[in-house]
């Protein structure tokens, strides 16, 4: 038995790729730090140079940059896996020769009757600790989840997290069934993987053959598939792994997209449930996502946002949706701006310095401080225009690879994005995913007029609206816009025109005859030392199945009714005037009409709040109707 079992295990990295502020790994106990391997599971011999494990133990090393798995002997001599032979996904197993014979050769023999309530022990490698037996019985059979196809055994012997692929052998020491899966709780047992199945798989193939189901965050709806593949064998460990996960990334990414087309005509922005957002504009600087709600109507969600302090005034605020971690990040003041963008690294720094995360080990905290430079650092320009920084860090530890993947959006004041943890093992199926959830994004671009004059200096970062110049700074003398469809400008007599003053962008999606498109549909200049304001926003007629309440704004609009009649008012402390571009009660009745607003202190008279108003009057033009 000692012979014939084995530890299937990984070498651990020369040097991991993040930096703690600590050395954590002197926190860990001595055959933990001393060991140059990590246990992940175990292997047993089952004929002349046949081994089995669990396939399961296989795919949590495929694409891992570790390396590849190898048997561990009893007296730590390594083995290189030569080619896996035969196995199965979905039936959990996996048969492979070595590259290298053990001196002492022994194996296992496969029982495929075994008899119900025998007693039974449970061999494999104790959370790394070496190979251990522990006695139980074989109680029961229970057929797999999804159409009972062929039945999984049910054991009562104690395993571990390392016992994954090791045998489960009668009192004879034959082999009955390969340990599959821990119990999840005290009232139920554990799963072994019969060992007829191994025994009558096809040789020279790996199979899978199993039903998953496609979704997308933004709305409930599924789609069912079976991923069906058959693998020739013999292959490599790395030719496996290579051809496993582009199956299985071209049948996620094939359903994901079928899942979107059965969809097409009712997903934002299309059909009679997108009428609303379409009819209306976002105003905020965190970020929201489009999704469906119970009624099949689009709309805007925020979630609840925590706030991080960067420092410097900076900060994050960041939320969980639906496994992503949304965020907008206030550059801190301390940082070039343009360094902010061009510097994954560096802003990643930042925020892990803030961060309070930590890793306990024997009642001791280690922080990460660094994840390097990015191992992909790419642009995607989304179905709106915007152009995202995709990022995507290869975090290779002791114990562990996988990759974060991080889309940031740049914005004057900083970048707004989302990020996940993904495993290699679908990764490009989720960067896909992640793509597609780009266009679902909604935020406004907020900073102050110095950081919107060196985010204007960006030109590839730029989103299709910004990408023409409609915006024109220059301080002390002028603020001027021009998208074509609407232009103004004014001088310091209306608003001062410093490096301080803050200028919020609102965007409307929306859509016309030939397509749908992204477009500024708010104006926003706010001078902190003045106290004043201007607005100018973009609306569109109501939608037919919009609210009561935004068609009687509407009415007020078209009608150049108060508070659209230039008359100041009071609202949130503030005074506020407000009046429509153009003559009231045009007809035929425009689809568009744009509201221009001045605010100020509060007891700022009527006269004094007209003349503003008139002042931002004078240069506007409105060419759309």
């Amino acid at each position: 038995m000692r012979e014939a079992t084995f530890e299937v295990v990984l070498p651990k990295p020369a040097q991991e790729s993040v930096t703690y502020d600590k050395p954590w790994q002197e926190l860990i106990p001595y055959q933990l730090r001393s060991d140059k391997y990590v246990s992940i599971g175990t292997a047993f011999a089952i004929g002349p140079n046949q081994y089995a494990t669990a396939m399961h133990v296989l795919i949590a090393a495929f694409g891992d940059s570790r390396g590849e798995p190898m048997l561990r002997d009893a007296d730590g001599r390594l083995y290189p896996i030569a080619q896996i032979t035969k196995g199965s996904i979905d039936q959990d197993f996996a048969v492979f020769t070595l590259a290298k014979q053990p001196d002492r050769s022994a194996f296992l023999e496969l029982n495929d009757k075994p008899e119900l309530n025998e007693t039974v022990y449970a061999v494999g490698n104790a959370l790394g600790e070496g190979v251990v037996m522990r006695e139980g019985n074989y109680t029961s059979d229970t057929p797999e989840d999804e159409s009972g196809r062929w039945k999984w055994m049910r054991f009562s012997a104690p395993i571990s997290g390392g016992n994954s692929g090791g045998p489960l052998i009668d009192v004879k020491g034959s082999v009955i069934g390969l340990v599959r899966a821990m119990r999840t709780s005290e009232n139920t047992l554990n799963i072994a993987v019969p060992a007829a199945l191994v025994k009558s798989a096809p040789d020279h193939l790996v199979s899978v053959d199993s039903r998953a189901v496609a979704g997308f965050a933004v709305f409930d709806k599924t789609r069912s598939g079976r991923f069906k593949t058959d693998i020739t064998a013999p292959k490599s460990f790395a030719e496996l792994s290579v051809a496993y996960m582009k199956a299985a990334d071209e049948f996620n990414t094939a359903q994901l997209r079928g899942l979107l087309a059965d969809n097409a005509n009712e997903t934002f922005p299309r059909g009679s449930g997108s009428e609303r957002l379409l009819h209306g504009l976002y105003e905020r600087s965190a970020p929201a996502i489009v999704v469906q709600n119970g009624n099949g109507n689009w709309i805007f969600t925020q979630p609840s946002y925590t706030r991080l302090d960067l420092g410097r005034e900076g900060w994050q605020d960041s939320a969980n949706f639906k496994g992503y971690l949304v965020f907008h990040r206030h550059k801190p003041n301390n940082v070039n701006q343009a360094k902010w963008y061009s510097d994954a690294q560096m802003a990643r720094e930042v925020v892990l310095k803030a961060s309070p995360a930590t890793i306990h080990i024997n009642a001791e905290n280690a922080k990460i401080v660094s994840m390097g430079a990015p191992t992909e650092d790419t642009l995607f320009t989304d179905s709106w225009g915007r152009v995202w920084q995709v990022r995507a860090w290869h975090i290779t530890t002791w114990f562990g690879s996988d990759w974060l993947v991080e889309f940031d959006l740049p914005v004057p004041d900083g970048t707004v994005g989302f990020e996940s943890r993904v495993s290699t093992l679908g990764r490009d199926f989720q960067i896909e995913r992640m793509k597609l959830l780009t266009g679902f994004f909604a935020a406004s671009y907020e900073g102050k007029l110095s950081q919107w004059d060196r985010f204007l200096s960006q030109r590839p970062l730029l989103p299709k609206p910004l990408a023409a110049s409609v915006l024109h700074i220059d301080f002390g003398r002028s603020f001027a816009f021009d998208d074509r469809r609407l232009a103004f400008s004014y001088g310091p007599e209306l608003q001062k025109i410093d490096q301080d003053g803050r200028l919020r962008l609102d965007f409307a999606f929306t859509r016309d005859a030939a397509d749908a498109q992204l477009g500024i549909a708010g104006i926003v200049a706010y001078n902190a030392d003045e106290k004043t304001e201007i607005d100018v926003f973009r609306h569109g007629t109501p939608a037919e199945a919009g609210s009561e309440a935004a068609k009687t704004e509407w009415r007020k609009r078209l009608h150049h009714a108060h508070p659209y009649d230039s008359v100041a008012l009071t609202a949130n402390d503030r005074q506020m005037i407000s009046t429509i571009y153009g003559v009231a009660d045009t007809q035929p009745a425009p689809d568009v009409l744009y509201t221009f607003q001045y605010r100020a202190e509060t007891g700022t008279p009527q006269d004094r709040m007209k003349a503003k108003l008139d002042l931002l009057m004078q240069q506007a033009k409105v060419n759309e109707r």
